[in-house]
């Protein structure tokens, strides 16, 4: 299914909720180019390492989108902090289609894994959390939450606007996750350098995602996440994709 051609800023509210609202719906027709943009990271406002977003294809019409940050000062860096996530997709009927995703943290005392597996035929979610296994019904364009990133650049860049619904896999549930995306950009300086970007929050949840998306670029501007005890870890570009 493609995007409705009627521009979304034209739209009353309540239409345009409903326009946005199944991801299903394509944020933009064609398939999404590959780019990688590298991150410095902070913890509470102190530098605690770097991270690189990268999009690249794969075999057999497969995409990759992966987060790796790696500690290289504090804590981060003394404990050998390594954290990796990626999400395996393919570009379905002009939209996003979750193939599986894979979480894996490594410090020097700990080390976790998380997956998920996506079976679309079967219409049912796998999530794998060591040697625990937790099943549930499959909700047609459902992410996971790494991949929900790339999900929101699509829909900025084909100048979407307003409320977008993203359905992501969490730990024992599909979660219909409610976003606002700015109608107007404002102005970011980060280490790459000064960009307009929409910002998008999770309007439904006090410690979602923020992030700032400077069109048509696909990467994030900056990106800011609280954990459930307070702390914010924000990232913010050091270089632009390439």
């Amino acid at each position: 299914m493609r995007l409705l051609k009627t521009s979304p800023r034209r739209l009353p509210p309540l239409l345009l909720a409903f326009v946005l609202l199944p991801l299903a719906i394509a944020a933009q027709a064609a398939a999404p180019p590959p780019f990688s943009a590298q991150y410095r990271v902070l913890r509470d406002g102190d530098a605690i390492g770097q991270a690189t977003l990268s999009l690249s294809g794969a075999r057999d019409g497969e995409y990759v989108f992966s987060n790796v940050t790696r500690g290289s000062a504090g804590l981060a860096a003394l404990l050998g902090l390594d954290v990796s996530e990626s999400s395996r997709f393919r570009w379905h009927d002009d939209a996003v289609q979750d193939l599986g995703y894979r979480y894996h943290m490594q410090s020097a005392f700990k080390s976790i894994t998380r997956s998920t597996a996506f079976d679309w035929p079967g219409g049912r979610i796998t999530l794998r959390d060591g040697h625990a296994q937790q099943h549930y019904a499959a909700v047609p364009g459902t992410v996971d939450r790494n991949l929900a990133v790339l999900v929101l650049a699509l829909h900025v860049a084909a100048g979407a606007r307003g409320t977008v619904v993203v359905p992501v896999a969490m730990s024992d549930r599909v979660s219909r996750q409610h976003y606002a995306i700015a109608t107007m950009p404002v102005a970011l300086h980060v280490p790459a350098g000064d960009y307009q970007a929409y910002a998008v929050q999770r309007s439904d949840a006090d410690n979602g995602l923020r992030a700032w998306f400077a069109p048509p670029m696909l990467a994030p501007v900056r990106m800011e996440q609280r954990d459930g005890k307070g702390t914010v870890y924000l990232l913010e570009l050091e270089r632009a994709p390439r």
